[in-house]
């Protein structure tokens, strides 16, 4: 099914129009298949390069998302290809924050994302004429009851990068991991609260006791290295499994291995690893699923397969599985692939469903071309790199994660 993204803009009770410009857009592979990004470059390219900083929707302080210095040294080896021009704008990373917490609406497939502006406002942003709010539009209703100011869920997601805040950061490219799993899993009426644990930062007991589910996604460290950061990490996450009992867990990559390694599991790197540290597993790869799998209660609607494609980036891997954990997935590179708790309260990936295949050649052609003297362009156009990413990734590992997520 085809997603589709619209920005909704208003003042007060009276809608911005402009019949000049197209405001909505589908999501694309090469979005990651996420709302949040969608939205960010449908802005960026019907309005260009608007300073968030300057407008009235700054409500977080926004410059300490962008890594201006690295973004600066970034910008002059990219090469102009399709895929990574919206990449290259510092603005996008404001923006696809911006919409991880702007308020949205779901109706079928079409997400909307509602952005209540100012007079001041329309400096920035170009519109041809107003007109008051209809009732009898359902989006227009929405926004005239507030709905979608209205929450019933928290979902909490911990940024792992030692990196800029939590964007994953490779050769030539960045993706904002809070947009990523945002625009992919949040529904309306959710509420997404993320904190960089790298950096100390942790929701308090008032924001637990109301918290549904915690997300631990992928990170660039190892859940074995000696940070402070990752002793306190899984300190917390024991923590909230024996004092906050409502909350779920869900890990992937990073967040698969942490919690392995927090309730007794045994995480080792990758065979290749150990010869290179800098290794890392990158593709797809087929990973056989258990029937008993599809018997959980919270993944019986799905369509029952025996195994799936999912995308990979990784360089260790979960060798022992604690007590009470079991493992419902394998690959010819990972034993232990998928995993839930007994009590169904946690729910591990070791591969990437949040990636999209085209991500993940351009994480392999940025890699190479990095380390070599051909550009970015030639490594990404190269076959042998496509043979990498040999088929595309199911959709069937995002339905996973987002029925744990709801159930």
């Amino acid at each position: 099914m085809q997603i589709k993204v619209s920005l909704i803009f208003h003042i007060g009770q009276q809608l911005l129009i402009n019949s000049q410009q197209n405001l909505n857009c589908a999501v694309l592979e090469s979005d990651g298949n996420s709302c949040a990004i969608a939205a960010a470059k449908l802005l960026i390219n019907k309005f260009g390069s608007v300073d968030i900083t300057k407008t009235s929707l700054n409500t977080h302080d926004f410059e300490k998302i962008i890594n201006w210095e690295a973004y600066f040294q970034a910008k002059d080896s990219y090469n102009y290809i399709r895929e990574l021009e919206i990449y290259r704008n510092p603005y996008f990373y404001l923006w696809t924050r911006y919409f991880t917490t702007a308020p949205m609406w779901e109706i079928e497939d079409h997400t909307y994302y509602i952005i209540e502006l100012t007079d001041q406002d329309l400096n920035f942003f170009s519109f041809n004429s107003r007109r008051e709010l209809n009732k009898k539009h359902t989006i227009e209703q929405v926004i005239l009851e507030g709905l979608h100011l209205k929450y019933y869920r928290t979902i909490i997601f911990l940024c792992v990068k030692d990196f800029d805040q939590g964007r994953y950061h490779a050769p030539k490219m960045y993706i904002d991991t809070v947009g990523l799993f945002n625009g992919i899993y949040r529904r309306k009426q959710e509420r997404w609260l993320w904190y960089n644990v790298t950096q100390g930062s942790y929701p308090d007991e008032g924001t637990l006791k109301q918290a549904n589910v915690i997300i631990i996604p992928g990170s660039t460290s190892s859940a074995y290295d000696e940070k402070p950061w990752i002793r306190s990490l899984q300190n917390f996450i024991l923590n909230v499994y024996e004092n906050h009992t409502q909350i779920k867990i869900m890990g992937i990559c990073f967040g698969f291995q942490l919690l392995a390694q927090a309730f007794g599991g045994t995480v080792v790197p990758c065979k290749n690893r150990i010869k290179h540290k800098g290794f890392y597993y990158y593709g797809n790869e087929k990973v056989a699923i258990k029937n008993d799998f599809f018997q959980i209660e919270c993944f019986k609607e799905l369509t029952q397969i025996d195994s799936v494609i999912i995308n990979k980036a990784h360089g260790d891997i979960v060798t022992k599985l604690p007590e009470k954990f079991i493992n419902y997935g394998s690959s010819k590179t990972a034993e232990n692939e998928i995993f839930i708790s007994e009590d169904l309260r946690i729910f591990g990936m070791q591969s990437h469903p949040e990636y999209t295949s085209q991500q993940i050649l351009l994480f392999i052609s940025g890699i190479q071309s990095s380390e070599g003297n051909r550009s970015f362009g030639d490594y990404y156009n190269d076959t042998n790199n496509k043979n990498f990413v040999k088929e595309k990734g199911d959709f069937l590992g995002l339905l996973m994660c987002h029925k744990f997520l709801q159930s």
